[in-house]
């Protein structure tokens, strides 16, 4: 399938490379083709859409690159002059994880492990590529196993554990658990390091992503994110490729190792996992301690909310692996009839954690 999807590239750069070189357009030609039906009607987006997200496509993936080679093929049927420019970047994927939870240390046998798969639902028209999606993960998570007694920390804002501080919860040594929200996930990973936490948990509370208190149906019956839904992403705190800071990622460029990656200090040195608001509920009940605030608690159904530490104990496991895989800028230019040595950018990432039709592509579209 790569030798495929590489002809295919490689077939569509000719294309483009003949088609231009022959076939000189004339700029009156693009403002017709995007007021014209066949680009910008809602059926010609409703096509590409469907076409970009029929499988999961991963950055550095087989399934990215084939559509790449289809925006390029749209592109160059339009007579915009495309190309492809393509970056070898360090990227992550996950190898294996565990997620286990031992409500009462006096009850081993009580013990709960969490299966950390997301259900599909009947009818689902993606079903027969579901296999193709990836294990819930954060890219760019530190490996690591870790055991240790829960805290919960809210959003995990350094406003949080100030409250944890003054309500006297030590989170040394904890796994704490928190909430998406309010702070970018890295951040939460980051702030929980620094106070002294050997792990994290992030999951979806169902206050803030719908369903909860019998306020609204979830998917597929309405808008908002399943129990068993999770919500993935990078807990890098930089910008771009972790081994090329600042510069760009080209095959002869220089790389930073993976220990001087660590000390530069932006991604993390504890492990993580995403959580659905089920497995994140379960977990918040094995929670003694003090009550939280008002303001940490969950919807009206939800268990009462506790801080910790503990009695619940918690054993998280996560490998990943980081490869320096390739990915496919698609470039088209259209030189304007005034000041054309200026440039007016427009973009949008093409690759996806899973399927990504409500990415903003399709507002990029539109444009």
């Amino acid at each position: 399938m790569i030798i495929k999807t590489v002809a295919a590239i490689l077939l569509a750069i000719a294309t483009s490379s003949i088609f231009l070189l022959f076939s000189p357009t004339p700029k009156s030609f693009y403002h017709s083709l995007f007021i014209s039906s066949s680009l910008s009607d809602n059926a010609s987006i409703s096509n590409h859409l469907h076409t970009l997200t029929r499988r999961p496509h991963v950055a550095g993936q087989e399934a990215n690159a084939e559509a790449a080679a289809y925006v390029l093929s749209i592109f160059t049927s339009s007579s915009i002059k495309t190309h492809i420019a393509a970056y070898p970047v360090a990227l992550t994927y996950p190898v294996s994880r565990s997620l286990t939870l031992t409500p009462s240390p006096q009850e081993p046998q009580s013990q709960i492990n969490f299966n950390l798969q997301q259900e599909i639902y009947g009818g689902d028209p993606y079903a027969d590529v579901a296999h193709e999606v990836l294990p819930t993960f954060h890219a760019f998570a530190k490996s690591g196993t870790v055991t240790a007694p829960v805290v919960y920390v809210n959003y995990g804002s350094l406003e949080d554990y100030e409250v944890l501080k003054q309500m006297g919860v030590n989170v040394s040594g904890s796994i704490v658990l928190a909430r998406y929200g309010k702070i970018y996930r890295g951040s939460i990973v980051q702030t929980a390091y620094e106070a002294g936490a050997v792990g994290v948990l992030v999951y979806t509370d169902r206050k803030d992503y719908g369903g909860g208190g019998g306020e609204g149906k979830w998917f597929p019956d309405g808008k908002w994110l399943p129990p068993s839904g999770v919500q993935v992403g990078t807990v890098y705190n930089g910008l771009g490729d972790p081994t090329t800071p600042g510069w760009a990622s080209s095959e002869e460029g220089e790389r930073l190792s993976d220990d001087e990656v660590e000390k530069a200090g932006d991604v993390p040195l504890i492990p993580s996992l995403p959580v659905s608001a089920a497995d994140g509920e379960t977990i918040l009940r094995a929670i003694g301690g003090q009550v939280a605030n008002d303001d940490w608690q969950g919807s009206e159904d939800a268990p009462t909310y506790r801080v910790g530490p503990g009695p619940g104990i918690v054993h998280l496991s996560y490998t990943g692996k980081q490869v320096i895989g390739t990915i496919e800028n698609v470039i088209g230019v259209i030189e304007g009839t005034e000041e054309p040595d200026r440039f007016v950018i427009l973009g949008n990432h093409r690759d996806a954690w899973t399927f990504g039709p409500l990415t903003r592509i399709v507002a990029l579209q539109r444009c």
